[in-house]
């Protein structure tokens, strides 16, 4: 016979000697009754079953086990995908892949910082970058907070994870990921690039601080008549290995640069010898690839002697660092990169030790307060 205790439902003792409750949950879609169950050895292992699940249900979760990360991370990559750019959602599947082929068939429930931890000093011995750690986390936080949005789960295990840390070698500084063109560089690649789209691309970007995916994305009518400013207000983004013409990268992005005179000849070349509907326009094609203008754009640069192979986003950085060397404050060095904060921009300079030895030099004492000083 069975007995309802505590108004937690009914339980009862089966022939094999186990005990079973049974408690109504709801109801179904259908507008039957949710009947949920619990089995256990004792008495009390069942009741403390029953009242877990209750006290999950008061927090709004309700813990499914067969529920498994992969299943789930599948239903948010197909939900994230209006709330990003294409070209991010095309790049997240990559991330995605290396946490589902860890813990995919892993219910999403059981999942616990240290096996996030574990995985982690993994993929850091593999040689993962910093950077791409730090994106696998972002990620795994945005997935285990939608689970636990949606009651999924209790609390949010990768907010609880060890951030991963790239270790150093004593006494050296961990290089840094990108570089900028030196002045004389600068002066080389301005005078002896080829004066064509993809030579006075390069220059363009060095004057404006462009990014590739905004300079490709240029029509004749972004560019003013006399060159003195480019309207950066589209960009070409890469999905699936393909062009797509899509909004700036933020709203800040969208900017108008001024163009210093030295390079207005340059855009102006752009402007008159550039495709129909796009500058860089190949053929048929009406968009050109970021692929597509960084192989020609290191070719550009092999016809320049004494000049680094750093990658096109330099020029960006070399925009950044030529600015803070002449005095330019930092808030308008961001507003002419389309930064939405400073903290960003100033992963840009690359101070030299020359423009350092000016700075400590206001430190200096003269001659003749050194000798006050001394008496």
């Amino acid at each position: 016979m069975s007995k309802r205790f505590n108004g937690e439902g009914n339980i009862r003792k089966l022939e094999n000697g186990t005990w079973r409750a049974e408690l109504m949950d709801g109801y179904t879609a259908e507008g039957k009754r949710r009947i949920v169950r619990f089995s256990g050895k004792t008495r009390k292992e069942v009741q403390d079953k029953v009242r877990e699940y209750q006290r999950q249900a008061e927090a709004n979760v309700r813990i499914d086990k067969k529920l498994t990360f992969g299943e789930f991370a599948a239903l948010w990559y197909a939900d994230y995908k209006s709330q990003v750019q294409p070209s991010t959602y095309s790049g997240y599947k990559y991330t995605l892949a290396l946490w589902k082929k860890q813990f995919g068939s892993t219910p999403i429930c059981e999942i616990l910082p240290m096996h996030i931890n574990r995985y982690t000093d993994v993929i850091t011995a593999q040689g993962y970058s910093s950077s791409q750690i730090r994106k696998c986390r972002a990620m795994l936080i945005q997935i285990f907070t939608a689970a636990e949005n949606n009651g999924l789960i209790m609390r949010n295990p990768a907010l609880h994870a060890k951030k991963a840390r790239k270790k150093r070698q004593m006494g050296k500084a961990e290089p840094a990921k990108k570089d900028a063109f030196t002045e004389a560089e600068v002066e080389r690649l301005y005078t002896d690039l080829p004066q064509d789209l993809i030579g006075h691309g390069i220059r363009g970007m060095l004057g404006t601080g462009l990014r590739v995916q905004e300079l490709i994305a240029l029509t004749a009518e972004d560019i003013a008549e006399d060159g003195s400013w480019v309207d950066v207000n589209k960009a070409i983004e890469m999905v699936d290995g393909k062009p797509h013409l899509d909004v700036t990268k933020s709203e800040l992005s969208t900017r108008i640069v001024p163009v210093p005179e030295s390079y207005r000849p340059s855009f102006l070349y752009l402007r008159a010898n550039g495709g129909r509907e796009r500058i860089y326009q190949p053929g048929n094609n009406p968009l050109y690839g970021v692929g597509s203008f960084r192989r020609r754009y290191y070719t550009a640069l092999k016809q320049v002697p004494g000049v680094r192979k750093l990658s096109p986003h330099c020029c960006r950085h070399t925009y950044a660092t030529q600015l803070e060397k002449q005095g330019v404050p930092l808030q308008v060095v961001a507003r002419l990169m389309g930064h939405a904060r400073v903290e960003t921009t100033g992963v840009y300079l690359h101070t030299g030790l020359d423009t350092l030895n000016d700075a400590v030099n206001v430190l200096s004492v003269t001659g003749k307060e050194a000798a006050h000083e001394q008496a």
